[in-house]
């Protein structure tokens, strides 16, 4: 199944989904006006073919946190080895390669300013596969997430 091929229902419960994430099925299914085991078999359907997931976001400025925005260039051979090893960090949110598979993106979620330094000062810049890192504090989210009302942020 690809994403243009999904039908009214399928795209009303992404919809719903986007607006009330943590809404049960059975709420979902009466707002769609079909029944809970309806739904739960399109969600996992829409899981299966598609990956559509919910997931948690973390609010790092509501608990006092700085997210970080870093770019990183590596060495041809090392960028998808040192994009992996990010994603695996439970404080990494995204990771993308860029610049043909020499450059990577990524958000990084640091508890506090030893995390974030042990990794941006001790294990980056340590490491001779990763040429130059650029790290940039994210001051201020002008969006929320989709299906989130942080209203002031």
């Amino acid at each position: 199944m690809e994403a243009d091929q999904l039908d009214t229902l399928d795209r009303r419960l992404v919809h719903a989904l986007l607006i009330a994430p943590r809404a049960p099925f059975r709420q979902l299914a009466a707002v769609l006006g079909v029944s809970d085991q309806t739904v739960r078999r399109r969600y996992g359907s829409l899981n299966s073919a598609l990956g559509l997931r919910v997931l948690g976001r973390l609010d790092s400025a509501l608990l006092g946190r700085t997210d970080w925005i870093l770019r990183l260039r590596c060495t041809p051979d090392a960028a998808v080895a040192v994009g992996s090893a990010l994603a695996r960090r439970p404080d990494t949110s995204w990771v993308r390669l860029a610049s043909g598979g020499t450059e990577i993106h990524c958000l990084f979620q640091p508890r506090g300013p030893e995390e974030r330094d042990t990794l941006l000062l001790d294990r980056l810049t340590g490491s001779r596969r990763v040429l130059g890192v650029s790290a940039h504090a994210l001051l201020h989210t002008s969006a929320p997430w989709p299906g989130t009302s942080s209203p002031g942020r």
